[in-house]
Order: C-alpha cells, then structure tokens, then sequence
C-alpha cells in the first residue's frame, strides 16, 4: 500500500476547500461589507506636472582666449557665492603676444630716446621724433590692451557670482577656447519656478493665490506647499495644456527636478462613499444601501472624487448601512447578510 505524505499547507488548503463558506450557508442571501453613510466633504484638486527652472540664469566666460586648467565641479552640484567653479589659464599664444607687445614697447621707447638724441646733433627732424612717439604710444596701447583682457594671467578663477547649481559646462580640462566662448550655464536657486501645465478645461478653477502642494518623484523628497502666482493665457503647443507659474523658495527645489502639481481650487461636499461602492447603470450612477436585509437601490449623482473617496449627493438614509463590497453581485431588492467584523480577515486568508 502506497501512503501519501501530505504537508501542513495542503492541509490546511484541503480543509478550506472542504468546508463550506459562511456565504453559502444561509441561501438566497449575498454577503456584503458594510458601514454608515457619511456626510462630508474632500479638496477639490487640479493636477498637474512640471520641472523646476531658474528665474535667474548665467553663462559664464572670459573675454581672452585661454585653457581650461582645472574645473571643480559637476552638473548639478549646489556652490555658494564665491566658491571656485573653474580654473582659467592663459593660451601660450595669447602669452607669446603679450610678450611680443612688451618688446615692441621697449623697442619703440629705445627708438625714441635715440631719435630724441639725434635731433639734439640735428641728425634728424622734429618729424621723425613724432613719429617715434607714436610708435611708442601705439605699442603701449597694444601692451594694456592685452593686459586689459587678461593675457599676463598665467591662471584666473571662475568664481560663482551668486548660491545656485551648476546646469551645463561647455567644456572640458585641457581645452583651449577663443574668446567670449561659454564656459558654463549657473543657475541661481534663490530665485526658481515652476511651470506646471494643466488641462485648458481646468483652467477656469485655478486662481492666483490658491495653495500647491508640490511632490517630487525622487527618493527621500518630502512634499511641500507654495501658491500659484499666476495662470498663463495660451495653450502650449508642444504640450497642448496651459501653464500655470508658481515660485518656489531656496532650498525646497533643485533646478531641472520634475514635480507633481496638487492645485487646491475648492471641495466637494455631500455624501463620502469609497469609489468601489458606486455602480453605474442606464439611469446614471447608484448605491445600495441594507434596508430589512435586503439591498435597496439609491440613485446618486456623482460631484467629485479625489484619492479612493467619492463624493455624491442623493437620498440616502443616514439610519441604513452603506454597502461598500459586494456590490457588484447585487440588485434591488436581494436579500443580503452584512458581513461580522472578523469575516473579512477569514476571507481574506481563505483566498490565499
């Protein structure tokens, strides 16, 4: 004889399936979940998304042409006013002509004096000692001029200007640039914004000075809460939904984060009802409710929801439960068996 070892989970699995459920006990009648109607209200919320942006943006350079000797930050990295971003040295051609004016300088002043001796012998004229003046006025215009922009700097700091985040560098150690060419883009985060797009049919319901509350999808980010500080009045093309812009205070935000918009523009007030408890049939949105053990239809009419919270409005009688699970098995006038409080957790394990 063959014997079957059965382990403690088929066991208790076969038991389940042998006993029958409390809900086919008492035939005829449908088991539902229960509760008391709830008068109330929750916000009434325009959602919408966005990105944070600077109001105050920067592109740093230097007016001379150079190499790039060191940079000491990244994209994205936060810096005070003050802290160095990037180290600027200079080319060796712009040194080389630096030079190069300093020696047409002493050359043309060496020129001078040896004209100014020769006038003196009446070797030369009061002309070629205007001439070799301005020879000498030209080459020391051409020497500060290179000492203006920068070319003596064998190293110049970039310095940030203000506290923010770095949004883009241009370049890389080791590179030589031209004059005028973008070294990188600054953004300061005592001044940024949000431009949160929402629906056109929305827009009519958001109001200057209505409260935000802002989320960001990144871990560890705690919502927080702002005002709108206007509404835009044109329909972007590119996202099809209208901007609405709101400020944001130093140290909630980093520029480019992604947020989520709730806009609080009113309430719904009226009956709570869970949103699985309403059905919807051909004459509109319904709920039951027990009366004498049997399931009663109420037509309702639907306001609002927000979350897994239904508002609606209706007659419903506040002396009879509200049906909030089962509902989907019934019809007027069923009788049904409100389920004791324990049953569900049975269920529940039963289902496992």
């Amino acid at each position: 004889m063959l014997w079957r070892v059965w382990s403690p989970v088929a066991i208790v699995s076969l038991i389940f399936a042998t006993v029958p459920a409390r809900g086919d006990e008492i035939k005829g009648k449908a088991l539902v979940a229960v509760e008391d109607p709830q008068q109330g209200s929750i916000p009434e919320i325009v959602h919408g998304h966005g990105m944070v942006e600077a109001r105050t943006t920067k592109n740093e350079s230097f007016q001379r042409d150079g190499m790039i000797s060191e940079i000491y930050v990244e994209v994205g990295d936060q810096f005070k006013k003050g802290d160095k971003l990037l180290d600027f040295g200079a080319s060796p051609a712009a040194v080389l002509a630096y030079e190069q004016a300093k020696t047409s300088l002493r050359l043309a002043e060496s020129a001078l004096a040896h004209m100014q001796e020769r006038v003196k012998l009446k070797l030369a004229t009061a002309d070629d000692v205007d001439n070799a003046e301005k020879a000498v006025s030209d080459a020391k215009s051409n020497k500060e001029m290179y000492e203006r922009i920068g070319s003596i700097k064998p190293s110049e700091i970039l310095e940030a200007p203000f506290d923010g985040g770095v949004v883009a560098i241009a370049v890389s150690k080791g590179d030589r640039i031209t004059a005028g060419t973008t070294l990188m883009t600054l953004a300061a985060t005592e001044k940024l914004r949000i431009t949160v797009g929402v629906e056109a049919g929305e827009l009519e319901k958001v109001k200057q000075g209505q409260e935000v509350e802002l989320q960001s999808p990144l871990p560890g980010r705690k919502p927080f809460k702002v005002t709108v500080r206007n509404t835009g009045a044109a329909v972007n093309p590119d996202t099809r939904l209208v901007p609405i812009f709101i400020d944001v205070p130093a140290g909630n935000a980093l520029p480019g984060e992604k947020v989520e918009a709730k806009i609080f523009v009113g309430e719904f007030r009226g009956w709570l009802v869970p949103r699985d408890a309403v059905g919807y049939g051909t004459k509109g949105p319904f709920v039951f409710q027990v009366d004498e053990e049997h399931a009663k239809r109420v037509y309702v009419n639907v306001i609002g929801a927000e979350g897994d919270t239904t508002v609606v409005t209706g007659d419903l009688d506040r002396e009879r439960k509200l049906v909030v699970r089962g509902n989907y098995q019934l019809d007027d006038g069923d009788a049904v068996r409100m389920e004791a409080q324990g049953e569900a957790q049975n269920r529940l394990i039963r289902n496992e």
